[in-house]
């Protein structure tokens, strides 16, 4: 067997927060990505822990290989009685149907102490469940359309005509069979999806890297066939990991991968990784390997992978050690494009050759680093495509070539950030989120498909595979319909390499892409998506319907389909790039100015225009400078638009908060008449605004202050508020080591001294009041000043 011991990252916490930030627009490191040297040096495991785990496994009787280039993994190739005794675990022999054999190990490894920490997990250690092509073959359709409506007869598609969109055009061959097997093109894909307005600025890709993930062969002849009918050339190189996944002409899932990519960007260069699956004859760590593989290499700006399996089948230990790697793809650039499974919402129904009808999604669409592709039934190319949620039903039609879209929540994920902060408009928050099903009670669970794409096996993809007739009897040859999101996920990955290229991008990757789709939804949603409302992907029929398309995101479809051209330059810098200020805070009622700032790498003049701006607050259309007092408390996503003459365009997302002013009150000055004053106050934050973090305080002329020994600070129900307390330029700062929205400060004497004259004029109930200046600064790092009058008590 061969598995892999993965490693915790040296800094777990820094990790997952570099490639969210390196990821997000509006970021300080937005796009400033790492090499694979730089992210080993920051991040992975320190060599003192990579070679502790490696001596402790020679000390157990195992030959660990090298460290992986990332310091996130060590290789073993061991027997099953070798891994029972250094792990003091026992396998389980199992028979499986079809006379097939399984191992499965009883009990988690065990390491020695010194080096259980530096131990994520032992991947490989099971090969009863393996990662499954997402491809789904029509079925019989004859009398089951009509009775089954637009499950498996979503209508014929023999009048969609085919488009010159400047792509890649079918050959006569190709366009008969795409009429007869009822299946699309890549040039009526490319229609459909918007791709036209690229191909026509001359992007076809070129300069950009797909990596394709594949755990099976595939004949390079039917490739070749594919390639001659549309007359390209592609460039596609294979690279064995693991020894490679063997000979012939695959399932079909790498075939459809790979001439769907370069039928949609064949100026890309195409690298396929070929890894052995867990269940095949070199069973063990292989599809790990092959992803380590492809981001360890890093010769791909995008990787798309159309296996998976359902969260509860791959295991906590592994998809955490996954999510390390997808961190890494992310800190380095890389987008990583993911099919979301063909079962629905039930992702583990059929899984082990047996019905399960309970809610599930599918790793890794699943995973908060990865982009999840559901799926739709494509009847109608448009323009604006008609499209339904890919569903055609259990039971039945399940033996005859059914499936469904696959999403809903995550059993392991918290909701990530960019679906957390997504507008209320886009519905990501919605009555179908929940925080259960991934044991987040206080918060909620992340959701799955981001986005959808053509997946249903009677509208789908033409592909050639099989044309020597190699892969056994029974098995269709040459020209095919076929479906499934593994045909989905393929169009995605195209989008960005040719979103990548563009001249918006100028070549520069857009990296992890989820924070950027949700970001362009956020802003022009109707523009950039094609919203698909209808269906819903309850495979199994017993869910009550979950999950249920609507308008914007859902778990049955996500954002939608693409409206390629324009989605791509939302997610790209355009030639005008506006500054993004990042999120603002503001005080109900204060008069505010912020000045945007945008450029033309033309010199072209920009006028700006605002939408969402919290009640009260104006855009200067020539100056970008936003002016007012805002009249309402609340949370405004905000976006500003700057454009030239000639309809170049580009934009800034980012919330406003607005909140009240702060508010003292229990303001007192006293103990002047015995010469020990003291100085209390409340200090509360306003509603809707962030909690109190530092405060500074400032005396009026007559008192000093003499130190900071006697200072209290306290806030209710907070048994003991921790606090430092220092004096700047005669100003006393008072941080707080815990955020609060109510505060009281006492400072008393000898901290506080009185002037003779402020002494001799409270004896004498001379009571003129005097000015305390307040500033705060609150947990966001927002301040405010406050002016308070008092009169000082004896």
């Amino acid at each position: 067997m061969h598995v892999t011991v993965a490693l915790l990252p040296r800094d777990p916490g820094g990790l997952a927060g570099y490639a969210e930030a390196v990821s997000t627009p509006g970021s300080g490191v937005y796009r400033d990505y790492l090499s694979p040297a730089q992210f080993a040096q920051r991040y992975g495991a320190a060599p003192a822990q990579v070679r502790a785990v490696q001596a402790s496994l020679r000390a157990h009787g195992l030959r660990p290989g090298p460290v992986s280039p990332s310091s996130l993994s060590i290789p073993v190739t061991a027997t099953a009685g070798q891994l029972e005794r250094a792990f003091s675990l026992t396998f389980l022999r199992l028979a499986l149907p079809g006379g097939k054999a399984a191992v499965a190990s009883t009990a988690a490894p065990s390491f020695d102490a010194g080096v259980a920490r530096s131990v994520q997990a032992v991947v490989g250690l099971s090969t009863l469940s393996a990662p499954r092509p997402l491809l789904v073959r029509p079925g019989r359709r004859p009398a089951l359309s009509t009775a089954l409506g637009s499950g498996l007869g979503a209508g014929p598609l023999a009048s969609h005509p085919h488009v010159a969109t400047g792509g890649p055009q079918p050959c006569g061959a190709a366009q008969s069979a795409s009429s007869s097997q009822q299946a699309h093109t890549a040039d009526q894909i490319a229609s459909a999806y918007g791709f036209a307005g690229l191909y026509g600025a001359g992007d076809l890709g070129a300069g950009q890297t797909i990596a394709v993930y594949e755990l099976e062969p595939n004949d390079s002849g039917d490739i070749s066939a594919y390639a001659a009918c549309y007359g390209i050339h592609p460039s596609i190189s294979y690279i064995p990991v693991d020894g490679g996944a063997g000979s012939g002409a695959g399932s079909g899932e790498a075939a459809l991968d790979i001439e769907n990519l370069i039928g949609l960007a064949p100026g890309a260069r195409l690298l396929v990784y070929q890894g052995p699956n867990m269940n095949s004859g070199a069973p063990g760590s292989g599809p790990y390997d092959t992803f380590s593989t492809i981001i360890d290499q890093d010769r791909a700006q995008v990787i798309t992978v159309s296996w998976g399996q359902c969260e509860a089948a791959q295991g906590a230990g592994t998809a955490d050690a996954e999510n390390t790697l997808f961190e890494q793809a992310a800190v380095q650039g890389q987008s990583l494009i993911a099919a979301a499974g063909d079962e629905g919402s039930e992702d583990c129904n059929g899984g082990s050759g047996t019905p399960n009808s309970a809610l599930a999604v599918d790793d890794p669409a699943s995973q908060p680093f990865a982009t999840g592709v559901g799926g739709t039934s494509l009847s109608q190319l448009g323009p604006r495509p008609t499209e339904s949620v890919w569903n055609n039903g259990g039971g039945l039609v399940g033996a005859l070539g059914g499936g469904a879209g696959g999403g809903g929540l995550s059993a392991f994920w918290p909701m990530p950030s960019y679906q957390l902060q997504a507008p209320s408009s886009l519905h990501v928050v919605q009555a179908s989120s929940s925080g259960a099903s991934c044991g987040n009670p206080g918060g909620l669970c992340r959701e799955v498909p981001e986005v959808s794409a053509d997946a249903d096996p009677s509208t789908g993809y033409l592909i050639y595979w099989n044309g020597a007739g190699s892969a056994g009897f029974g098995q269709p040859t040459g020209w095919q319909g076929i479906g499934g999101t593994s045909g989905a996920a393929p169009v995605w990955a195209a989008l960005i390499a040719l979103a990548n290229a563009s001249r918006p991008c100028g070549g520069s990757a857009i990296g992890f892409a989820d924070p950027a789709l949700y970001r362009a939804a956020a802003g022009a949603y109707g523009n950039d998506f094609n919203d698909v409302a209808s269906g819903n992907n309850d495979f199994t029929q017993t869910n009550g319907g979950k999950y249920a398309a609507g308008p914007g995101y859902d778990m049955a479809s996500g954002l939608g389909t693409p409206n390629g051209a324009a989605l791509a330059a939302s997610m790209c810098p355009d030639t005008v790039r506006v500054t993004n200020p990042g999120g603002q805070r503001s005080t109900l009622r204060a008069s505010i100015s912020l000045r945007v700032r945008a450029a033309d790498i033309r010199g072209a003049t920009v006028s700006y225009h605002a939408i969402g701006l919290p009640p009260g607050l104006s855009i200067g259309g020539a100056s970008g400078e936003v002016i007012g007092k805002p009249q309402r408390v609340g949370t405004f996503w905000v976006t500003i638009t700057g454009q030239d003459a000639q309809g170049a365009s580009g934009r800034a997302v980012f919330p406003w908060s607005v909140g009240q002013a702060p508010k003292t009150s229990r303001v007192s000055l006293t103990g002047l008449g015995s010469g020990r004053p003291r100085l209390s106050f409340t200090l509360t934050a306003g509603r809707g605004a962030p909690s109190i973090q530092t405060i500074r305080l400032s005396l009026p002329g007559g008192l000093r202050f003499g130190g900071t020994r006697h200072v209290t600070v306290s806030s209710p129900g907070v048994k003991r508020l921790r606090f430092t307390a220092a004096l700047s330029h005669g100003t006393m700062v008072i941080r707080l080591r815990r955020a609060v929205g109510l505060v009281r400060v006492s400072v008393s004497f000898p901290s506080l001294h009185g002037s003779f004259g402020m002494l001799s004029r409270a004896r004498k109930h001379n009571r003129r009041g005097v000015m305390l200046t307040l500033g705060m600064i609150d947990s966001d790092n927002g301040s405010s000043l406050l002016g308070v009058r008092l009169k000082p008590g004896r």
